[in-house]
């Protein structure tokens, strides 16, 4: 089973404060599932790093990754998804990854040790997530389908 305490621990272990601060994991659709930082940030302030992390990600995905400067720091977008490890993956349009990582630094982390220290975390959970992969992908079901298959029984 997996437990939603686990992978915020697992998001604690990649921060080395002040510098990376903030690590985030997040559905491809933009849900928030779980972060860490230090020092504390508010929902609110991690909210606005998923909004870019998904829109970073939507543009990017053909690359594999996303990178972007913002006024909130450095943030790295990769893709958490069976085949996580060893060469960098070309997403096809069609493709929804697991789940996608962010990390949050300052100017003073370096891109390449972001993207290794997330692609490294999106290994490790790669393998756990993967189990549960028809349960965390977005359906690709017909709307009609899904509207018939999700009414409720008339109760008389």
């Amino acid at each position: 089973m997996l437990m939603l305490s686990s992978l915020n621990g697992l998001l604690s272990q990649v921060l080395s404060p002040p510098n990376l601060h903030t690590a985030v994991l997040l559905s491809p659709a933009g849900e928030l599932v779980s972060f860490a930082s230090q020092p504390s940030r508010s929902k609110d302030q991690v909210r606005i790093i998923v909004g870019l992390c998904t829109e970073t990600w939507q543009e990017t995905k053909q690359f594999g990754c996303g990178m972007i400067d913002s006024e909130l720091g450095r943030i790295v977008v990769v893709p958490i998804d069976e085949f996580s490890t060893g060469t960098q993956q070309i997403f096809p349009d069609e493709h929804q990854p697991l789940m996608l990582l962010a990390l949050n630094a300052t100017d003073a982390v370096e891109w390449e040790e972001l993207l290794v220290k997330g692609k490294a975390l999106a290994g490790h959970l790669s393998k756990p997530l993967g189990k549960y992969r028809e349960h965390i992908t977005i359906s690709q079901s017909s709307p009609t389908a899904t509207a018939a298959a999700s009414l409720a029984p008339m109760r008389t």
